[in-house]
């Protein structure tokens, strides 16, 4: 069997310097300035991506919010030596501009300095028609997502894996397209690397908006960019799988709906009693007397009228009406508590508890991977 393409995309941010005057405002009063949000507020991206899209005739940029630092894009913008006007998308975590226009040397001038701009190619036509999942990787282990992967080819037929790695150290981007290139089934293989600042993950106070910017931008480049072609994307994990309960897959259900998305439940599963963490997928044979929920999921068509409304964001798409969807019976997200690196330094994600009992469904299911292997 051939094996999947790949592609390892470099993103081709700007960023501005630490040192320098033009820095991003703080969005918290100097009270709320923890030494976290310090370390993790990001002042200086001034964008995460630039790409030409030769079909629609334009450059887009995808950024964090630019807040006081639009002016030095508004007005340093020029396209072979001349000023353009751009045209801003403001959104609560992310902006995208749009450049329309044909193709040129784009430079920005800053404090009298010219700076040409890397501008990356369109390469969306490679996921188009196929059925696609997208997340974001930090130094999970390569085994994890080889079997993330191999389970939703399985039982889903995902056809393609877009992978922002935010700057892993235990591998290379090399090393973990490898492991994809290994799952049979797969057909097209992209690793973004990402290596800008995620953002905070600490508690957010009423009214504030937490500053973790970088996967709802990343989200949003994959639908207006990306995936923009493909037939249905699946925001998932490496800790989550999707259940089926009836053989179908999630993608069918998100392309067949009149909200051309599929509205996804997400339940803990626990790797059981006197397990110690981090624990792989296939450990998470056990679930809690009272099954605890985590925030939903969800599968969707990129060019669906719900995505085009309200874009993408990690745990809904199209704003508020996606609270108006029925959630998807047949599908089920399984979120595995103690599959998890450690990332969030405010959250224990694995506990022992010994009131969780083995799980049938979870069982079977567990097992199943394991045979796929």
């Amino acid at each position: 069997m051939a094996l999947p393409a790949c592609d390892i995309l470099d993103l081709p941010g700007f960023v501005l310097p630490e040192a320098g005057p033009h820095l991003r405002d703080h969005v918290r009063p100097p009270e709320r300035r923890t030494a976290h949000y310090l370390e993790r507020f990001d002042r200086t991206t001034l964008w995460y991506d630039l790409v030409r899209q030769e079909t629609e005739n334009r450059y887009l940029f995808t950024a964090p919010p630019f807040a006081n630092l639009w002016p030095l894009l508004r007005d340093g913008l020029s396209r072979d030596g001349r000023p353009v006007q751009a045209r801003l998308r403001r959104q609560a975590k992310y902006d995208q501009v749009v450049l329309p226009g044909p193709a040129g040397e784009l430079t920005l001038d800053i404090g009298g300095t010219r700076h040409p701009l890397t501008v990356r190619p369109d390469i969306a036509q490679r996921f188009r028609g196929l059925n696609c999942a997208v997340t974001m990787n930090k130094d999970n282990p390569l085994d994890w997502i080889g079997d993330w992967a191999r389970y939703h080819v399985r039982r889903h037929r995902l056809e393609a894996v877009l992978i922002y790695d935010n700057g892993s150290t235990a591998y290379s981007p090399a090393d973990l397209a490898d492991v994809l290139c290994a799952t049979q089934g797969l057909t097209r293989i992209v690793i973004a690397r990402a290596p800008f600042p995620y953002g905070t993950t600490d508690k957010v106070e009423a009214g504030e908006v937490r500053p973790n910017y970088l996967q709802p931008a990343m989200l949003n480049l994959a639908r207006s960019d990306l995936l923009r072609h493909a037939r249905a994307v699946l925001n998932c994990d490496v800790d989550e799988l999707v259940m089926c309960r009836d053989g179908s897959s999630v993608f069918d259900s998100a392309a067949r709906s009149p909200f051309r998305a599929a509205r996804l439940p997400v339940y803990w599963a626990e790797p059981g009693p006197g397990a110690t963490g981090p624990a792989p997928q296939t450990a998470h044979r056990f679930r809690l007397a009272d099954q605890k929920r985590t925030p939903r999921k969800w599968c969707a068509v990129p060019g669906g009228w719900l995505s085009r409304i309200g874009g993408w964001h990690v745990h809904h798409i199209g704003g508020e009406i996606f609270k108006l969807i029925p959630e998807d019976r047949a599908h089920e997200v399984v979120h595995c508590r103690a599959a998890s690196t450690g990332w969030h330094p405010f959250k224990s994600r694995y506990r022992d508890n010994a009131e969780s009992v083995e799980d049938p469904e979870l069982v079977a299911m567990m097992a199943s991977l394991e045979a796929d292997r």
